[in-house]
């Protein structure tokens, strides 16, 4: 079972297997398709309820203090399998945007159907010439437009989209199993996370329901959620990197180069930046658990942090690079695959943007202690 003072008997009973422990060593990654299987054992194992409360039968992870084990859990999920870090993280949103937003009879609808295995999502990006737009046409609420980089693609059962109205962006949850869309990879051929399955859906001619809209007309991209939502990507970035770097230590251990003092000091480096970015996800969860009392204070870490876990992982892929050659870059190497997906995840919208408000705080608000 998990090992953690802030779990109460009842919580640790919901758990069949510590959910630090899913995945056996030698996991066989799927880096084409949607890894179905893989997200059967999260199915299986109620990892679909962890951020749901208690109070609609979910694990509570989230409003307990246990943040820093959710994104610990990101973590070691990324380090499984970025794809399905990618996908589940997507997930944990869109049940944390419901709980923020929804009203009670949607927290009770949804809440039950991702317990009962329905894969959630958060589909925001779009194409500026094809904008998702909600207009009403004769008493009904019709979709035009399109989304691309849909995480999850037609696996994704209840995806929220966003959708610009007279009054702003509106959260739709949107039911994918009762539509037939098309699955278009036409804007989808990336270096890695193919597993992700990021496609391109038109949503035009679709007709929504007034109860499936989530919350208010612009609270999507209200602050400091909106930006403070890097902290669980950049945690599974950070999963990432810990996979490069054990991939690396098995391949020096399996060629007898443990002793070669240049990969002993590359190793001693990559296990620097292993801890660091434990250190930072551990206090990431501290600033989500003081965000209500300090927001402003939550925004500017999970801007630092998701700028720093992208400087530890660029430098964990050079120096596993360095210390693994060529073969770490050519299939079926362990690492061509981590190196593939980490890369591309890496590219979040934004960094500059990022870097530029942790200084401008920085400026404003520090002191000498």
């Amino acid at each position: 079972m998990l090992q953690t003072d802030t779990h109460s008997a009842n919580e640790k009973e919901k758990f069949t297997i510590n959910p630090f422990e899913l995945f056996e060593e030698g996991y066989t990654y799927n880096t084409e398709t949607f890894p179905s299987k893989s997200f059967s054992t999260l199915v299986l194992n109620g990892l679909l309820g962890i951020n749901i409360p208690l109070l609609y039968g979910g694990m509570g992870w989230g409003e307990t203090s246990m943040n820093h084990e959710l994104l610990r859990l990101l973590s070691y999920i990324g380090s499984v399998d970025l794809s399905l870090g990618r996908i589940y993280e997507g997930h944990i949103n869109a049940l944390l945007l419901i709980g923020e937003f929804g009203s009670e009879n949607q927290k009770k609808r949804y809440f039950n159907e991702a317990l009962e295995g329905k894969l959630f999502g958060v589909w925001n990006s779009e194409l500026p010439f094809e904008t998702l737009k909600l207009e009403l046409h004769n008493r009904n609420l019709n979709l035009i437009g399109a989304k691309i980089f849909c995480s999850g693609a037609s696996h994704v059962a209840r995806p929220i989209i966003t959708a610009e109205t007279t009054n702003g962006k509106q959260m739709i949850i949107f039911h994918m199993d009762e539509n037939e869309l098309e699955e278009d990879y036409s804007y989808w051929k990336p270096l890695g996370m193919k597993a992700s399955v990021s496609c391109r859906f038109n949503f035009s001619g679709v007709f929504v329901e007034n109860d499936q809209l989530l919350g208010q007309a612009n609270q999507y991209e209200m602050q400091p959620e909106f930006s403070g939502g890097a902290m669980r990507f950049a945690s599974v970035q950070l999963g990432g990197a810990e996979a490069a770097i054990h991939a690396t230590l098995q391949h020096l251990k399996k060629l007898e180069r443990t002793e070669n003092q240049d990969q002993k000091r590359r190793m001693g480096q990559l296990a620097v930046l292993m801890e660091r970015g434990r250190l930072w996800i551990e206090g990431a969860g501290k600033a989500v658990d003081n965000k209500v009392a300090n927001p402003s204070g939550y925004l500017h870490y999970a801007n630092m942090f998701r700028t720093e876990a992208r400087n530890i992982c660029e430098e964990v892929l050079r120096l596993s690079e360095k210390s693994v050659g060529l073969q770490g870059l050519m299939a079926p190497h362990p690492l061509e695959r981590i190196h593939r997906d980490l890369s591309v995840y890496l590219k979040q919208p934004g960094p500059d943007r990022a870097l530029s408000e942790v200084g401008s705080y920085f400026m404003h608000n520090s002191s000498r202690r």
